[in-house]
């Protein structure tokens, strides 16, 4: 049963909302997160779907963006004025069942002033706005967890019964956000720490005198796979793993502690206070590895987590191509909580 509703206009809102679902998703289960786009199969009525997901009485998450209201129709006058707007039949459907709806004014939007909202939607003014801003994303996520609690809805979390939480579990990890960014400069600099054992990979495919498309996988796993060391301003010589089989790329590393950077250190003693036990943080991925007019490319999402798996405490995407004798892999860290790229540079292990 769907118990959280995102409702959006399109038109400008969509970004926002596949981010908020994503977020919503991991920290509550998908199935508890009505977003059409995901939950509208081919086939059937979008209408009904919708419908039939208000009738369960969620919390409607109402994205507040300029065109929610200022949208235009062809026809003349504003969309959300006429009886067939999606957004005003989701916002009157959810009054009708019953539904809390929460008005969620995105970056550089107030909530609009009486007299611009249909007289039918004007009980939104009475609703408890919150902001969720790309500046300010994770406090404000954060802020909308609270707020889902307070109306039943609890992330899914593991609790220690012996030390109560003060805070729930995304309003930790989001403290965290405020140093990935600083971490990830250093799996930048510093690689990760990874077993030594070598590992096994398969004889590169024979060359073949047909062209072939780019990319295409890569499957002479030599050009990449095995440890690659990273050091840093300390001199601190670390290490990370890929690990390649018929073009898919693993990224395994072990946890380095969080003693040898004081942004982590900062954040480590922040939940500290909250029960919350972090030392170490280590990082997973898995991906593509093509081949670029013969130059290896990888591509895949990557995760921050806790020692002991607990997390993620960031998510994002590292892009790395290789450098012509392959000994180098540089390129771009994203990363969603802080919304922003980091160089990436890894040199060989000799």
């Amino acid at each position: 049963m769907n118990r959280i509703f995102i409702s959006y206009r399109a038109s400008d809102g969509k970004k926002d909302a596949d981010r908020l679902c994503a977020d919503l998703s991991r920290l509550y289960g998908a199935d508890q997160v009505f977003f059409d786009k995901q939950d509208l199969r081919g086939g059937h009525s979008w209408r009904s779907a919708i419908m039939a997901a208000l009738g369960t009485k969620p919390v409607v998450l109402l994205l507040v963006t300029p065109e929610l209201l200022g949208m235009a129709h062809p026809e003349g006058g504003r969309r959300i004025d006429r009886d067939d707007d999606p957004i005003r039949g989701e916002v009157l459907t959810a009054q009708a069942h019953g539904a809390t709806i929460v008005p969620l004014l995105t970056e550089g939007v107030s909530m609009p002033a009486t007299g611009d909202i249909p007289p039918p939607l004007r009980f939104l003014k009475e609703a408890h706005a919150l902001k969720l801003r790309t500046e300010d994303w994770a406090d404000d996520l954060a802020k909308i967890v609270a707020d889902l609690a307070t109306h039943g809805i609890q992330p899914l979390v593991r609790r220690d019964p012996e030390r109560p939480e003060k805070r729930t579990w995304l309003q930790r990890m989001q403290r965290g956000f405020m140093w990935i960014g600083g971490i990830f400069v250093g799996l930048i600099v510093i690689g990760l720490l990874v077993p030594e054992d070598d590992v096994s990979v398969p004889p590169p495919p024979p060359p073949s005198a047909a062209a072939t498309p780019a990319p295409a996988p890569v499957h002479a796993a030599r050009d990449v796979s095995g440890l690659w060391w990273s050091i840093d301003e300390d001199n601190r010589r670390l290490r990370v793993q890929f690990t390649v089989n018929n073009g898919a790329i693993q990224l395994q590393t072990d946890a380095f502690p969080i003693a040898w950077y004081p942004r982590w250190q900062a954040y480590a003693q922040g939940v500290r206070e909250m029960g919350l036990i972090v030392n170490e943080v280590r990082y997973v991925g898995q991906g593509a590895l093509t081949d670029v007019m013969g130059t290896p490319r990888i591509e895949m999402p990557v995760q921050a987590v806790t020692a002991d798996g607990r997390g993620p405490l960031d998510t994002g995407s590292l892009v790395l191509t290789a450098s012509v004798d392959g000994r180098e892999l540089t390129g771009q860290l994203w990363s969603n909580g802080e919304q922003a790229e980091t160089p990436v540079r890894l040199l060989r292990q000799p």
